[in-house]
């Protein structure tokens, strides 16, 4: 056997033993990437320049930011506030209030990054949960799955949608006529589910509901003057975000840069503030980065990529070849690259059976379709999924492998067979 083909069947084995060691929680996530990542770069699945190169620092760095960014926010009362007010307008009612955070989660993830998008929804959730005498992890996971169904709608709210558009020309409006009527029926349809399972079997109790209504939500402002030094700071970096297209700063260095200001304008502890970062989450991202990037060192991502491109000369079937096989590979790695790997798969078909710009399209909001909604099948399908769980085990919560695919795995096919319809109904 060659040494080629010995390296990607090694690279394989050790990221799906990553996988089952992770699934039955034999070892933590973060040691067994980490493992996994020194594995395949001792055998040489991929150097130790690539391997660095392989790690989406973009992607740490808005994580840290952003996190320091809502550590400091968290210490003003203003989730507390965010909290009672919206267990307040939902009559304090479990139930209505589950679909009311899905749908506000899944509206900002359209327009912010979707990690950013739960970091913020995150602490907010804790106390509203806990003011209903309710289990968080139903709220978390429902936010968590409206953030990558929201963020499929745009151009910005995920970042696959980010490197089609970058790589295509498609406009912000293009993304938003194409992608946007499915979204909003699969985010009906997931809430929907979600109620029926978990939000009508909800207790409901008028002692709650008055102990809610009783609650002044102006005094969990713990500090006027704090909130308006660290919202101004989040407002900006916010806005940071939407004028990327004029300042050209990546959302990584706009997330830094908030959270360098805001510890200082608001003489924030740095330790106690970077005690905020999801340190072994971090870690996870950096050793599953380089075990993806193994993956594709060796060929296998571009292989799996070419495989869906060339699976039929038909233009339906390949649209639903790509999408649901999309699907599938964001539930088992890294989004980001394998949609990277799938660009000029796409562009190749498109020269070779001389499809227009038009005709090409299909293929571009299939592949958008499959690689952002696929991120729900699996705990790690997603940035989102994983910031969520490792904020949920620092608070004594736990969100295991099985308990998100269990939850996740069923909606996301029920999704992607909203996906296909609408592709061949209306794209194809």
């Amino acid at each position: 056997m060659a040494e080629g083909t010995l390296l990607a069947v090694f690279a394989v084995a050790v990221f799906v033993a990553v996988l089952v060691l992770f699934a039955t929680e034999k070892i933590h996530r973060t040691p067994a990437a980490l493992m996994g990542a020194v594995l395949v770069v001792v055998a040489g699945a991929i150097g130790q320049e690539e391997a660095i190169e392989a790690v989406n620092w973009e992607t740490l760095g808005l994580l840290i930011g952003m996190m320091i960014l809502v550590g400091i926010l968290r210490g003003t009362g203003l989730f507390s506030y965010l909290a009672i007010r919206s267990a307040q307008l939902a009559g304090g009612r479990p139930g209505r209030i589950l679909i009311y955070l899905g749908v506000v989660t899944a509206v900002l993830s359209a327009f912010l990054d979707n990690v950013t998008t739960v970091l913020l929804m995150f602490p907010m959730t804790l106390l509203i949960a806990d003011i209903l005498d309710e289990d968080p992890v139903p709220f978390l996971l429902l936010e968590v799955i409206a953030s990558n169904i929201g963020g499929t709608a745009t151009l910005v709210g995920d970042p696959p949608n980010i490197i089609i558009g970058t790589a295509t020309g498609l406009s912000f409006n293009s993304f938003i006529v194409n992608l946007g009527p499915p979204v909003v029926v699969v985010l009906a349809v997931t809430l929907a589910i979600l109620w029926l399972v978990w939000g009508r079997k909800m207790r409901f109790s008028e002692e709650n509901r008055r102990e809610i209504f009783a609650l002044d939500p102006a005094s969990s402002i713990q500090d006027k003057g704090l909130l308006l030094r660290a919202g101004g700071v989040m407002v900006a970096t916010v806005l940071g975000f939407f004028m990327q297209d004029l300042t050209g700063l990546n959302p990584a260095v706009v997330a830094l840069a908030g959270a360098a200001l805001a510890m200082i304008v608001c003489r924030s502890d740095v330790e106690e503030s970077l005690r905020d970062v999801e340190w072994p989450t971090i870690l996870f991202f950096v050793g599953l980065f380089v075990m993806v990037g193994a993956l594709e060192a060796v060929g296998i991502i571009g292989a799996v990529a070419d495989y869906l491109g060339s699976a039929s000369d038909s233009l339906g079937v390949t649209a639903v070849t790509i999408l649901w096989g999309s699907a599938l590979a964001s539930a088992v790695v890294d989004n980001i690259p394998f949609t990277a790997t799938m660009i000029p798969v796409v562009e190749g078909i498109g020269e070779a059976r001389g499809y227009d710009a038009a005709t090409l399209e299909t293929l571009w909001w299939s592949l958008a379709l499959g690689a952002c909604l696929g991120g729900n099948a699996t705990l790690i399908g997603a940035s989102a999924n994983l910031v969520v769980a490792g904020m949920a085990e620092r608070h004594g919560l736990k969100i295991s492998f099985v308990r998100f695919l269990l939850v996740g795995l069923p909606l996301t096919v029920v999704a992607i067979a909203i996906a296909t319809a609408y592709v061949l109904l209306f794209l194809v």
